[in-house]
């Protein structure tokens, strides 16, 4: 008997399981708390920035699009994931039109600079290996601001671990330790979410923060840490602006 061709890369386990699992997706995403509550803050940033038009990259079933457009029916939401499997559910189940999306990864992203107000990522940068090229595109592509909801290592686990392992990963030794406890692999593989590295959102402020007059990071964990979200918030929205947050009032 010949036994299945294992995938050769993470990436391809990562669109493997997309395509085996498209069809329970939006289910299986149904309690994801903490992207819900970063769009209910990222909606009243593009009011205040008078956006018209927003990029979701590796929008997959386009939840976050319609989130979007239905909170704000006047602007242009567009999409792009490289799963076809994905954009098809996003099309034949929820509506949006197949001229809002491209079958298309988000290194590089096919626009041109400045071509959307604002761009947002809800969930993708833990699936990279390294998010900063896709987090330059985003910045490229982005006139105004760049929104990422993504999880924050640091703020996972009992407090001694959370201190150690940010403390391993500013002397570059955590990917290291994490790829002798994974027998090789620096990435993981989880039932309910698939391929996936360790990241903080945390540990991107730097190249956000180059490229924007202001940034900004949210708790949006169930259970906010407001005063320290480093150390005390598993997820934050990240938030980079172009120029400085017009004055509100």
């Amino acid at each position: 008997m010949t036994e299945p061709q294992r995938p050769a890369t993470a990436v391809d386990a990562q669109r493997a399981y997309y395509r085996e699992t498209a069809g329970v997706y939006d289910a299986m995403r149904e309690c994801e708390a903490e992207h819900e509550a970063a769009l209910a803050l990222i909606v009243p940033y593009l009011v205040r920035l008078g956006s018209g038009s927003v990029l979701d990259t590796g929008c997959g079933t386009g939840r976050a699009m319609r989130a979007i457009a239905r909170a704000l029916p006047g602007v242009r939401v567009h999409g792009n994931d490289p799963s076809p499997e994905l954009l098809r559910v996003a099309t034949e189940q929820h509506g949006i039109p197949a001229s809002a999306l491209d079958c298309v990864g988000s290194d590089p992203l096919p626009y041109a600079a400045d071509s959307f107000d604002a761009v947002i990522a809800t969930g993708v940068m833990h699936h990279l290996p390294d998010p900063a090229p896709v987090i330059a595109e985003m910045l490229r592509v982005a006139r105004q601001a760049i929104f990422i909801s993504d999880c924050n290592m640091y703020g996972c686990g009992r407090f001694p671990v959370r201190l150690a392992r940010m403390a391993l990963a500013r002397v570059g030794l955590l990917r290291p330790l994490n790829r002798m406890r994974r027998g090789g692999n620096d990435w993981f593989m989880s039932e309910g979410d698939g391929v996936a590295w360790s990241y903080s959102v945390f540990d991107s402020r730097a190249q956000i923060a180059a490229a924007c007059a202001e940034t900004l990071v949210i708790s949006t964990a169930p259970r906010p840490g407001a005063a320290a979200p480093l150390l005390r918030s598993s997820h934050c929205l990240m938030c980079g602006f172009k120029e400085r947050l017009p004055e509100t009032g």
